[in-house]
């Protein structure tokens, strides 16, 4: 089975995979109370650890720059990347084996079988450089999208273009003013439904736009006027140079003042107060500006679904619909064509000419420090990661996945969902009838492991793109690309309806460097392509397999009691809870966090981190570290008898003290100021240096394990903790 449900009560791993973990293959050290692994893989991490050390620096002042500062030094920056890191290295390997795995696909363009459309697919992507522009493509698909009159001049427009553009809205993607998609009901947990949300800003931040003026904004938004006027000018060379900057000027303005309606995303933590249960009647009665039925029905006619009145909607931005039901009373309605049409085009411009990829990297270069462009084979391995993320997927498990790391990480699951049950069995600020329901919910958290079972399923596999027609070498990649985004979103509307499969359901594909947590199912994800060094390793002494792949796992199972995470109960239902006074004990938990990472300042950046916005993130980090400390601990003493196994030529550190050093090394890295500053702004996690240092600050044991002194900057006095 690929997929786990992993339940405190059922765990069935070989006995040998435990016995070998603690005293084989290794050499006891008969004067101390630990044993040595000489087995390759351990000389080959002894060395690592040794290459990512800086031993200058006292571990109890700056754990991360003791763990990382060797590691730092020796690794640049890429001039095509705005950060590198230890998750991105795993990402570029991972990169290079699929890139291998695409080249060896055998193209075929008759009786096309799934893997032979995805051969097609990527060299297609290959060659976009070489094939020429294809604005023809790109105005077909404006024109399907009704906008094949765009952009109108301001000089053209209508007398009459303000206020009153409900008709102009009907013909116009649904997509132009919100964020739309079909999920899994947080209400009716058996079913899917229509949910809808403010709009996302794609190419600029908000912050940008709403503060074009301040600081590094200027720099950023001219470079995207750039990109607005290349792709003005690809639909109409015959605008000219005051038609091109008026048009720039008042897309940015209109697309500012958007972004004006819309709640940045550190106010909207608390889903319970954001999200309201309504029904497209309900929402056009309320809201006479926006054509909601008319859009929906539009979009599922697409696959013959017809809609109602009663139609649910889970509706997460209640606020963002009023004041743009207020906003669409006043504006200029030729503006919010040109606007839509913009968005549509830059949605496909990057694959129909080479001025407009000209123009968008070097508002990359101004948005993120990056100096080169990727190599094209890496943007085409990405791309079809993401169109065909399924397919990718089934050719990499067959040649990369382990069975044996697949039941270790289940192993850890385990044990690490024992230590939890045990910290809310034992926690004081807890009432009872709170920790009842917590228990519940930790003993139903699934845990998907590697890949689902039907990835191995050719049939079901082709049944998933059954809207993709015969794929040929001679085609436009563009066209490509809109045939499976396409096939991807009508299968996506055809849910409506249909009932939800939790097995089947997996936001993400096998090939990826990541793991997630989803709170509306109530489950971790820890795909195939984590699973490789330096998170886990097979034959390693556990202490670094716990303080990597361990920690990951502690940090997913915590995000299913942080400030959102812990809104969703053990069914994945979207309610409260927790009692009154065990919910206030927990925010006075999460206040000491924002406060604690909010008055943090980053010098390289020059701003202060955004507690708010993170809080999410660091309760996961220092819980999660946390939790797994203790796992291991437990397993230390319980199934090695407190016998450690260390790394040959590093048998001053310990198998505690390698644990911290093996979770360290996983956030090495290095950004530019550019990359940093952006995710101060709008990233849910921390810097890495923070990651590292504070929960371990945070954590007692830390202090212990590395002897550090009361006055030493990694042992405070003040600490936050949650779990």
């Amino acid at each position: 089975m690929s997929t786990t449900a992993i339940s405190l009560m059922v765990l069935a791993i070989p006995f040998l995979l435990l016995r070998q973990s603690c005293t084989s293959p290794v050499t006891k050290n008969p004067a101390e109370n630990y044993s040595v692994c000489y087995e390759p893989v351990c000389y080959e991490r002894a060395a690592l650890i040794n290459q990512s050390l800086n031993a200058s620096v006292n571990p109890c002042e700056d754990f991360y720059s003791y763990a990382c500062g060797g590691w730092m030094s020796t690794h640049e920056i890429p001039r095509s990347k705005s950060t590198i890191g230890t998750f991105h290295l795993l990402h570029d390997q991972l990169q290079y084996t699929l890139r291998d795995i695409l080249e060896s696909v055998v193209i075929v363009e008759e009786n096309q079988n799934i893997t032979s459309k995805l051969a097609v697919a990527y060299n297609t992507c290959l060659a976009v450089p070489e094939k020429g522009d294809r604005i023809d493509v790109l105005r077909n698909i404006l024109n399907v999208s009704g906008l094949g009159h765009w952009p109108i001049t301001l000089g053209d427009a209508k007398p009459d273009t303000k206020g009153n553009c409900t008709e102009i809205l009907k013909d116009l993607p649904i997509s132009t003013l919100f964020l739309f998609d079909i999920g899994r009901s947080i209400q009716n947990l058996s079913s899917y439904a229509i949910q809808m949300s403010q709009l996302s800003l794609r190419m600029v931040g908000r912050n940008q736009l709403i503060h074009p003026d301040k600081g590094s904004s200027p720099k950023i938004i001219n470079a995207y006027k750039v990109v607005i006027r290349t792709t003005l000018t690809l639909m109409n060379r015959n605008l000219s140079e005051r038609e091109l900057t008026e048009l720039a000027d008042v897309l940015v303005d209109f697309e500012g003042q958007l972004a004006n309606l819309t709640t940045p995303a550190e106010r909207r933590r608390n889903l319970l107060a954001i999200y309201h249960n309504t029904t497209i009647q309900e929402l056009e009665n309320n809201f006479t500006e926006v054509p909601l039925r008319h859009l929906l029905t539009k979009e599922f006619s697409k696959v013959n679904i017809t809609l109602f009145g009663n139609e649910t909607v889970e509706l997460f931005a209640l606020d963002y619909y009023d004041k743009l039901n207020t906003f669409l009373q006043n504006v200029n309605c030729t503006t919010l064509y040109n606007y839509a049409g913009l968005q549509e085009a830059l949605n496909w411009a990057e694959l129909a000419s080479e001025e407009f990829r000209n123009a968008s990297f070097e508002l990359k270069k101004v948005t993120s420090g990056v100096a080169a462009e990727k190599p094209r084979w890496e943007e085409c391995v990405k791309t079809v990661n993401t169109l065909m993320t399924e397919v990718v997927s089934y050719l990499y498990v067959q040649r990369n996945f382990s069975e044996e790391a697949k039941e270790e990480v289940k192993d850890i699951v385990s044990k690490v969902a024992a230590v939890f049950n045990q910290t809310i069995q034992e926690s004081q600020w807890m009432d009872n009838d709170t920790k009842i329901t917590a228990v519940d919910k930790l003993a139903k958290m699934g845990a998907k492991i590697g890949y689902p079972d039907w990835l191995l399923n050719v049939t079901y596999l082709e049944k998933l793109y059954v809207y993709v027609p015969r794929l040929q070498l001679n085609t436009s990649f563009l066209e490509i690309y809109y045939a499976l985004y396409r096939n991807h979103w009508m299968r996506t509307l055809m849910k409506l309806g249909q009932p939800y499969n939790r097995n089947s359901e997996w936001s993400r594909g096998a090939a990826v460097v990541a793991a997630y947590y989803t709170p509306s199912t109530n489950e971790m994800v820890f795909p195939a392509g984590i699973l490789q060094a330096p998170f886990y390793q097979r034959g390693l002494p556990r202490s670094l397999n716990f303080g990597a792949i361990g920690f990951v796992i502690g940090h997913e199972m915590t995000h299913g009691f942080d400030d959102r995470g812990g809104q969703f109960d053990a069914d994945g239902a979207l309610r409260e809870w927790w009692t009154y006074k065990t919910r206030t004990e927990f925010n006075k938990k999460a206040e000491c966090f924002i406060s604690q990472y909010g008055n943090i300042t980053d010098e390289k950046a020059n701003m202060t981190l955004n507690g708010n916005n993170t809080v999410g993130e660091n309760i996961a980090d220092n819980g999660g570290l946390r939790i797994v400390f203790k796992a291991y601990d437990t397993f230390l003493q319980d199934e090695c008898q407190g016998v450690d196994t260390r790394l040959p030529g590093l048998t001053n550190l310990s198998g505690k003290q390698l644990f911290f050093i093996a979770d360290a090394m996983m956030w090495c890295s290095s950004s530019t100021v550019q990359r940093l500053k952006l995710q101060i702004q709008y990233d849910v996690h921390s810097p890495t240096q923070y990651r590292v240092n504070m929960p371990m600050k945070n954590f007692a044991e830390f202090s212990e394990v590395f002897k550090c002194s009361a006055n030493s900057t990694m042992n405070p006095a003040q600490r936050c903790t949650s779990w």
